[in-house]
């Protein structure tokens, strides 16, 4: 009884982090898309791309100035925004996998 109990919370923590994962990706979509932008300004760094050898100037966006909620400047932030969206992954892909009863540790290679 207590092994279907550990079950049912893993498969609610599973349906809840698949809804969140779902919400999240929309609302990053809708902030990156459908919100004004800022000025796009030389960070002064030279980005090189391994595969191809070629190099180019670093340009990110200035959001202090941009006149969007908070919670949306959060979400344009490529590094918080991307760490935040796959650790939510990752929580869902795990919860699911104990909730069908997967043990991780008999996955190998």
């Amino acid at each position: 009884m207590d092994n279907n109990i550990s079950k049912k919370i893993w498969l609610i923590l599973s349906i809840i982090s698949w809804i969140a994962f779902i919400i999240i990706s929309g609302v990053t979509y809708y902030v990156n898309y459908h919100l004004p932008h800022g000025p796009i300004y030389d960070t002064g760094y030279t980005v090189c791309e391994d595969s191809t050898g070629s190099c180019g100037e670093k340009y990110d966006e200035d959001l202090r100035g941009l006149n969007i909620p908070n919670w949306a400047k959060f979400f344009r932030e490529d590094k918080v925004s991307f760490l935040f969206w796959l650790g939510l992954a990752l929580v869902a892909i795990l919860s699911s996998c104990k909730a069908n009863g997967v043990d991780l540790k008999d996955i190998h290679d």
